[in-house]
């Protein structure tokens, strides 16, 4: 199973590997070489089917049942980390890739974030994002599209597209994300 991510300013892609992936955390241990870390709001499909090169009017027929999720990204300083592995690294940390187990079918998708409902990122009870609307389906196909031009995507693999910028999350951070009636993360950074 791969994780691809589709960073929010567009352009590329990147990969996570399973390892980072986890459905419940409550303890997130920085390792020695890492500073700190940030954590960045995603939206997260299962894909459906298998596909390459897949063209955006096709693109909902692979993304199946979905959930908002967390991505723990590290903050490497100094030369804890050689320049050439620095970006693998950064994406790379065990058990960072946070998605609840019950995933949401994908008939639900729209307006399941809004001003009403909105997907919250806090760290120690303060705010720091707030989203209060879904990419609509035709930007997540395009961005679906532009992933699967360059590589496989298979059956249970990840596509997680990001939705905001990354929050920063001290040592001793508490980091909470709400989303819908029962999306909750709850993480004590360590």
């Amino acid at each position: 199973m791969n994780i691809l991510v589709s960073p929010l300013a567009g352009g590329s892609f990147y990969f996570r590997s399973d390892s980072t992936l986890i459905r419940a955390l409550t303890d997130f241990y920085i390792p020695d070489y890492v500073e700190s870390v940030s954590a960045v709001p995603v939206l997260c499909f299962r894909s459906e089917r298998s596909g390459k090169a897949v063209r955006e009017q096709f693109a909902t027929r692979y993304l199946g049942p979905f959930s908002c999720g967390i991505l723990l990204q590290a903050v490497i300083s100094g030369d804890n980390v050689m320049e050439a592995d620095r970006i693998f690294v950064q994406n790379a940390l065990d058990y960072s890739t946070v998605i609840p187990y019950e995933l949401i079918p994908i008939d639900r998708y729209c307006g399941c974030i809004s001003p009403a409902r909105p997907f919250l990122i806090k760290v120690n009870g303060l705010e720091m994002a707030r989203i209060e609307q879904c990419p609509g389906m035709e930007e997540l196909c395009r961005r679906f599209s532009a992933i699967s031009r360059y590589c496989s995507v298979r059956t249970g693999d990840i596509v997680a597209f990001e939705l905001a910028s990354a929050v920063p999350v001290s040592r001793k951070g508490h980091l909470t994300a709400q989303f819908g009636t029962s999306g909750n993360i709850s993480i004590i950074v360590r």
